[in-house]
């Protein structure tokens, strides 16, 4: 048994795992938690982190610091993702929360970035679509190769949206064959056309021109597979599954594995651009600090869909965070 942890400092959320590994394909979830704390709040104005957004983010990250004293852990990696690696100061913003919290932070790069999504996510797929959720509520199974590749034997595209960038991830059998991270980032694309609110007609033709430009012949940039299975992960898109379910409270269980039909995300994009941002926080499945990203990353999900032809995405509640806790373990005993 090993006591792992991993911390994902992201552009909009703050995540922590501890776990007790078992093995390379099993462990037990001993806490988990995440915090909104916009990082990139204002980035694309001056490419800068400004002082706001990191104090918010070093108060999680010194709360996270209490957390991982309860528990015996034998190693912690965290790292840092878009907003970090973008900003003329990102190096002196890791400096400062090593001072503060004695963290040492990794900035990775988007690939490092796809490539830790790709462990976590495919640790928490199931074998078939049609299987029964495997994820308990504390414990998580990671899936040995027999168990998994009967799930991941074809071809994945995997989509990872992020608050600074998304990344794509195309796999065959398990293994990563090409990798792209785009700078197509919620909170970026909030702060650049998501201006009025309700969100108008313009601003919503400008948000799609600008992904559908960053998109254009991606399928040929990842040479995906005309027939290929597609998995979304990260806050948008399970909060865009835990919305379809009518949820009031966010549920693993509910999410992970969850097939989300294109029209069915069409319609709740529908909804959500209609009401006003005091209206989308009635809605009990919307996490706040979600109500204004949620447009963007809704837009985002169907300008995929559409360009690669999809009518379903499988949803992940797996990515980076438990990415990052497989591959300390593989690298703490060379696997």
């Amino acid at each position: 048994m090993s006591i792992l942890a991993g911390i994902d400092i992201g552009t909009n959320t703050v995540r922590l795992l501890i776990a007790d590994v078992k093995d390379r394909y099993t462990f037990k979830e001993l806490r988990s938690e995440r915090r909104i704390t916009r990082l990139g709040e204002g980035i694309i104005d001056g490419k800068r982190l400004i002082p706001s957004a990191e104090n918010r983010t070093i108060y999680v990250l010194k709360e996270f610091g209490e957390i991982l004293k309860g528990y015996p852990v034998e190693s912690l990696t965290a790292v840092a993702t878009s907003a970090v690696r973008e900003a003329k100061n990102g190096g002196e913003f890791v400096d400062k929360i090593k001072v503060e919290t004695d963290f040492d932070i990794e900035i990775i790069s988007g690939e490092e970035e796809a490539r830790r999504t790709f462990l976590g996510v495919v640790a928490g797929l199931n074998p078939s679509p049609s299987s029964s959720p495997q994820r308990g509520e504390e414990t998580k199974a990671i899936p040995s190769p027999q168990w998994g590749e009967g799930w991941v034997r074809g071809e994945l595209l995997i989509m990872d949206i992020g608050g600074g960038s998304t990344e794509f991830i195309v796999s065959k059998n398990a293994e990563v064959l090409n990798t792209v991270s785009t700078g197509l980032g919620v909170v970026k694309l909030t702060e650049e056309f998501v201006k009025s609110d309700p969100v108008s007609d313009k601003e919503l033709e400008g948000l799609r021109n600008a992904i559908e430009k960053e998109i254009k012949g991606l399928k040929d940039i990842l040479n995906s597979p005309a027939k290929i299975r597609f998995v979304g992960t990260a806050g948008t898109i399970t909060t865009l599954a835990a919305i379809d379910q009518n949820l009031t409270l966010y549920n693993p269980l509910r999410i992970n594995n969850y097939v989300m039909k294109k029209r069915s995300i069409g319609r709740i994009f529908d909804d959500l651009k209609a009401k006003t941002i005091e209206e989308r926080l009635n809605i009990p499945a919307l996490e706040k600090g979600r109500e204004d990203l949620i447009i963007a990353g809704t837009a985002i999900v169907l300008s995929v869909m559409e360009e690669f032809g999809f009518s379903e995405m499988t949803v992940c509640d797996y990515g980076l965070r438990e990415g990052i806790v497989i591959d300390l373990y593989n690298k703490r005993y060379g696997l």
